[in-house]
């Protein structure tokens, strides 16, 4: 969202346009907000709200996420896990996603139990068992669409943390294990310190978690293209994957490394973006809570 009286307004709705363009108002002021909303963001969304809370030991910060995360299901809920623009088209659906439907309803409970609670319950009994469904069709292939992976990783995190009952967290940490076995060699920092949230220490990955955060200090911070195909040191095992996970110095330049496929041999762009570093703050922040670092 970005406010209408912007002087950046013209230019973000217009490369945004063909998302859809709405506009609403927040206090004083009238914005501007891009529509076709995607289960990341929603994904994103739950994950940094459910830390939050546990997190910021402050009335007003929990009062407020209570709220949005309120409003949040409220409208999931009552369009039956679809997201619904103004104009009424469904931009995206939680459909045949346990996992997630869960795991939103996991923070609910957490953040406003007096509205939520029966309703996880009752989720949780019905559908707990088939949290791993998805996420055995998604470990088939740990090349394309690899986004999947950290959408998977954050809702299973509040999922699992959250779990008051050892019996339904068992089928949670089967699911997360499922998926675990295909990513744990993968150099993620991200998976890695999440892992460490729900597994506690282990020297051998905790030490990795150290070395791919100071690897990424020295990755660029631009979007430059870069191609190793045909380079002796990066094998191919197909037409984008090299056979090994590529170190993080020199994996495709990105916003956010740990969703991009560590096989992918080249892409980028023309070098004049610079990212956020969203993907060092993330699981540096985590790894000095759990004590990595």
């Amino acid at each position: 969202m970005v406010p209408t009286d912007s002087p950046h307004a013209q230019s973000i709705i217009t490369e945004e346009a063909g998302h859809g363009i709405f506009t609403g108002t927040l206090g004083d002021k009238t914005y501007y907000w891009i529509g076709n909303t995607v289960r990341d963001e929603y994904a994103g969304v739950f994950f940094g709200l459910g830390v939050a809370y546990d997190a910021v030991e402050d009335a007003e910060v929990r009062s407020d996420i209570r709220e949005i995360t309120t409003r949040l299901l409220d409208f999931l809920l009552q369009n039956n896990w679809a997201v619904v623009m103004p104009t009424g088209e469904i931009s995206t659906v939680f459909w045949a996603r346990p996992d997630q439907q869960l795991s939103f309803l996991q923070v609910g409970r957490r953040v406003n139990p007096n509205r939520f609670e029966s309703t996880y319950r009752n989720y949780r009994f019905w559908y707990a068992s088939s949290v791993i469904v998805p996420i055995s069709y998604d470990v088939l292939d740990d090349h394309t669409s690899y986004f999947k992976f950290n959408l998977n990783t954050i809702t299973l995190y509040n999922l699992i943390r959250l779990e008051d009952s050892s019996c339904y967290r068992w089928f949670y940490m089967n699911a997360y294990n499922v998926m675990r076995r295909t990513t744990d060699y993968h150099g993620n920092a991200h998976f890695n310190v999440i892992d460490r949230g729900l597994k506690g220490p282990d020297s051998s990955r905790d030490d990795e978690t150290r070395n791919l955060l100071e690897n990424w200090l020295q990755r660029s911070r631009r979007d430059e293209w870069v191609d190793w195909r045909g380079d002796a040191r990066y094998s191919a095992c197909g037409d984008d994957r090299a056979c090994n996970a590529i170190p993080v110095v020199d994996r495709v330049r990105t916003d956010f490394l740990w969703q991009r496929s560590p096989f992918l041999l080249y892409g980028g762009g023309q070098g004049n973006i610079e990212g956020a570093g969203i993907d060092y703050i993330l699981p540096y922040w985590m790894a000095r809570y759990y004590g990595v670092l």
